[in-house]
């Protein structure tokens, strides 16, 4: 009823605005319901003069007194005076924890807030969840549990009047308030407005990497299907599509033929606009696809670490396995990726975090993105190395030189051990979902394995994040033409191993004539028994199945439901099986032991 008393039209009275938010209506929905901008709202709101006043939470439910700043805001509340030491900083967080987007900027705001404290700053931290460390009470000065909007940041920015504030710990989220903050006169700490657009757009980005001759993949930008499918005759298939400002690649897909371009903008088509545009990028099929984190100072630059994706390139990087020191790169090529992205680094003028994406492919390196921020790949890589990462990134924003922070100290190839970053998976909890691996973010967790080779890291790292290899037992494949004499030698291993054999028709033939035995199965929908059918009959101890094209992921879609309900391990690309090879060979061998990990700075 009140949306509708809203909607009428009629000048906004002061009665009506209090009202307004004090039944919860946010500036956004006010402006949504008389079609206008929020900002307009907001405006009209301080000109009557509301803002909110801020309660403290009770930490120790009356029991007695508590003096902990840790607050929520309420229109109920009368606006109180607060004052904040001089050498303040807000730090915006992550906000609810999502696929995508979750506990690993934990990790960065909460090492962040750590270090400003130790640098002698008041540090006021803005986030929602209830489920991170950083929202416990005792982590920062002052802690303010709100949503991560426009409205409600600069409420708080209005109250505690911050020297500056940080946007590159909490994710895309911040990084997407940064520059309304910016425009209501906040100063931000580390990388400018402008090195932030440079990294972020993508048609800013392609000129600066154009500027500096890095090889980047053709690519184009899309509002409708007759435009993809001219870019996608030029650039040809594959494509990678993704609708502009995603996160945790939403909507991201490797489309192969026109068909399915139609039945992506079939499907997409109203997150694709003007402003918004499909950016379509040639696929690099095969490639090898790499995560460099760096923090850049004034004068200074140090790369944290550089991380292999053990999936070939078209996994999302939050999906894939990952290894330290990288195992299959040349050093020459290791080298060049550290140059190219020192090279961008100082192009961006980025001060603090950046993280960039790269692929390999027949030994040259292609620039894919680059995000002005600390990254999910942090965490991992910062207890890998040794390197305090996101302490760095501070010293940077605090325009520490090379003299205080002396950074050739930190090298990241020093490392004596072999780590890799296991990914945890919910399918288990979702019948509908699949466990194919695509450009898609589909991981809700991830583990670390760290030992004195790769397949020691590699065996830890499986076994932390659930997959259970069998030591014996009956394989079962499915495999797409293309990866058939690739993984030829993966499987006459496995038979060295004394597993045996069950595979689709094509798949089985293939084997038979080179000269492993293989018992033929039925496809689904060749009839009954099936593959499907062996599998939930308990006689399969592995799948490996490897496909691509939409039609082709649907129609093998029971055979990895039926892995998931079984708990039986599924391997749905080729570089992962051989990682888990060398896995099961460690774990046969029994030859690994425990290291503690020794505390960083």
């Amino acid at each position: 009823d009140f949306e509708k008393e809203i909607a009428r039209g009629s000048e906004l009275s002061p009665e009506t605005m209090q009202r307004a938010k004090r039944l919860g209506f946010s500036d956004a929905a006010i402006a949504r319901l008389r079609d206008t901008k929020d900002e307009t709202i907001r405006k009209q709101r301080w000109a009557m003069g509301f803002h909110p006043g801020y309660s403290q939470v009770d930490t120790c439910a009356g029991e007695f007194a508590s003096e902990t700043p840790y607050f929520y805001s309420s229109y109920w509340a009368a606006p109180d005076a607060w004052s904040t030491p001089k050498d303040s900083v807000v730090i915006l967080g992550s906000g609810p924890n999502r696929i995508g987007q979750g506990i690993e900027f934990d990790y960065s705001c909460v090492r962040g807030v750590k270090r400003f404290r130790k640098e002698g700053w008041h540090v006021i931290m803005v986030n929602s969840n209830p489920e991170t460390v950083s929202t416990d009470y005792d982590t920062s000065n002052e802690l303010y549990f709100e949503p991560l909007t426009t409205e409600s940041v600069l409420e708080i920015m209005r109250r505690t009047k911050p020297k500056g504030f940080v946007g590159q710990l909490g994710g895309q989220t911040p990084i997407n308030l940064a520059a309304k903050l910016v425009k209501e006169g906040y100063e931000l700490m580390g990388s400018s407005l402008e090195s932030i657009d440079l990294a972020e757009d993508r048609g800013r980005f392609t000129e600066v990497c154009k500027e500096l001759d890095f090889r980047i993949p053709a690519s184009g930008m899309a509002t409708n299907l007759d435009e993809a499918l001219n870019i996608a005759e030029r650039i040809g298939y594959p494509i990678i599509c993704r609708p502009s400002y995603v996160l945790g690649g939403r909507r991201m897909e490797v489309v192969e033929m026109p068909d399915e371009l139609k039945s992506y903008f079939d499907r997409h088509g109203s997150y694709i606009r003007k402003d918004a545009p499909c950016l379509m990028d040639q696929f690099l099929s095969g490639a090898l696809e790499v995560d460099v984190d760096l923090v850049r100072g004034k004068d200074w630059t140090v790369v944290g670490g550089i991380v292999e994706h053990i999936e070939a390139a078209g996994v999302h990087s939050g999906d894939s396995m990952g290894v330290i020191p990288p195992q299959r790169l040349k050093p020459e090529t290791t080298a060049k990726i550290e140059e190219l992205s020192i090279r961008l680094a100082n192009r961006l003028d980025t001060i603090g975090h950046l993280n960039l994406q790269l692929a390999v492919k027949n030994d040259e390196v292609f620039m894919l993105e680059a995000n002005p921020r600390s990254s999910r790949s942090v965490p991992f890589v910062s207890k890998a190395t040794r390197i305090p990462v996101v302490d760095l990134g501070v010293l940077a924003m605090l325009g520490r030189n090379a003299k205080e922070v002396n950074p050739t100290q930190y090298q990241w190839r020093n490392t004596s051990q072999v780590s890799v970053k296991g990914v945890v998976f919910p399918f288990k909890k979702f019948p509908d979902s699949d466990s194919i691996l695509g450009p898609e973010m589909k991981s809700t967790g991830e583990s670390m394995g760290r030992g004195a080779d790769y397949s020691e890291a590699l065996l830890k790292a499986s076994t932390s994040s659930f997959i259970h290899l069998p030591m014996s037992g009956e394989v079962f494949l499915s495999l797409r033409d293309k990866d058939k004499e690739v993984m030829l030698p993966l499987v006459e291993a496995l038979v060295d191993l004394g597993y045996t054999f069950t595979a689709t028709t094509g798949t089985a033939k293939f084997l038979y004539d080179a000269g492993i035995d293989c018992v033929p199965v039925k496809k689904v929908h060749e009839g009954r028994p099936h593959c499907v059918d062996r599998i939930r009959s308990g006689k399969i101890a592995l799948v490996i199945n490897t496909t691509s094209g939409r039609r082709s992921i649907e129609a093998s879609f029971d055979i990895r439901r039926s892995c998931l309900d079984f708990s039986i391990p599924c391997i749905t690309e080729s570089h992962a099986a051989e990682a888990l090879l060398m896995a099961i060979r460690m774990q046969r061998s029994r030859d690994f032991s425990v290291t503690p990990l020794e505390r960083m700075l």
